[in-house]
Formats: structure tokens, C-alpha cells, sequence
């Protein structure tokens, strides 16, 4: 390698838009479950992988709040009305929504932008994130417990017998899977091609 090849420094610029939640005139009668793993299951989780030599992994979905079910989807769901979630920009951020292809025209005083479904900051993104992360793992074959919906057990049959191939605790966005290593990398790739690089 050349030692006076000349570097450059790259500047990656992140930015995020998130809505103010604690404005929402509906938050109150919004349900705002978060799926979060108990910490017992944690602790079964461990042990199983312990006892059955399985190295466990974890991963974090990126954007998470950014792909749930939409309110669409989410009404359809939970057969509840479908809420109509608005919102303004500051004053200040009007010009750049302008350079937008389709906002080149955006009139703040007679427009507000609308949300198909939540977004980070929003009181119900966590639910409606939980709500597609639950369907993505039920199509894994996934099954939850009934002591504590964010422990999941995949079973195999074997001869007249069925047995434990893997077992996931989800805490919101964050992942840990411990399981016979096939099957976990199946159940990576099936969530990897719905919420993205993991």
C-alpha cells in the first residue's frame, strides 16, 4: 500500500425528521405499546442457548419508527378508525421542502403535510412498528409465548417429537436470537427483506 497516497476526508451528513408527538391532540387515546421483552425472558433466552450450545445473536432494525404499518393498515388491524395525523414545518424549513420535487408550490398558510403512517416522534410509531415486526416473525414461523409475547419459539418436528430450533426476545427495535445457526440466518434474511440491512 502506498503510504503517501493523499486521503480524503468524506463528511456524511444524517438528518431525521421528527414530529412533535407531545403536540398531538389524539396521544391520549392513542394505545402507545411498545414491544418490550421482559426480563425473565432475557434469562430463558440465555439459558437455552447455554444448555444447547447456541451462540446468540443480535441485531438492531435501522429506522425502525419509520417502518410500521401504516394507519391504514393499522385501522384494519385493530378495527378502529383511521387516524388523520397532520403537520407543519417551522417557519425557517419552508424553503427547503420547497426544492422537493411536487412542494415547489407548498403554500404553508393553506397546507400542512400529511402522515401516512407514524414517524419517529410520533406516539404511536413504537405499536405500529411492533404490530409489523410481530407479522414479519409470525411468517418465520415464530411463535410467541403466552407468558410473554416478545419471547418467541420456533419449533421442528422430529420423529413424533417437536424441538426447539431457535428462540428470539425483541425490545422494540433491538433483537437477540440464539438458535441452531441454519435457522437463524433464515429468520435474518425473511426480517432483512422486509425492514432492511441489519
Amino acid at each position: 500500500k502506498d503510504s503517501t497516497a493523499k486521503q480524503t476526508a468524506r463528511r456524511v451528513i444524517r438528518a431525521r425528521l421528527t414530529i412533535r408527538g407531545f403536540k398531538d391532540l389524539g396521544k391520549d387515546s392513542v394505545d402507545k405499546y411498545a414491544g418490550t421483552s421482559q426480563r425473565y425472558s432475557q434469562r430463558v433466552l440465555a439459558s437455552e442457548a447455554v444448555a444447547r450450545g447456541w451462540r446468540i445473536a443480535t441485531t438492531d432494525i435501522s429506522k425502525a419508527f419509520l417502518q410500521g404499518v401504516t394507519y391504514e393498515e393499522l385501522a384494519k388491524l385493530t378495527g378502529t378508525p383511521k387516524r388523520e395525523v397532520n403537520f407543519y414545518l417551522p417557519h425557517t424549513s419552508n424553503a427547503i421542502l420547497k426544492q422537493v420535487s411536487g412542494f415547489e408550490n407548498f403554500n404553508p398558510m393553506t397546507e400542512v403535510l400529511h402522515c401516512d403512517k407514524p414517524g419517529t416522534g410520533s406516539v404511536d410509531a413504537p405499536r405500529c412498528f411492533s404490530m409489523k415486526l410481530s407479522k414479519v416473525t409470525n411468517k418465520c414461523g415464530l411463535v410467541p409465548s403466552n407468558i410473554d409475547p416478545e419471547l418467541c419459539y420456533l419449533h421442528k418436528k422430529s420423529g413424533d417429537n417437536l424441538v426447539l430450533v431457535a428462540i428470539m426476545t425483541k425490545h422494540v427495535d433491538d433483537l437477540k436470537v440464539a438458535g441452531e445457526p441454519e435457522v437463524v440466518l433464515q429468520i435474518m434474511k425473511m426480517i432483512e427483506e422486509t425492514f432492511g440491512s441489519m
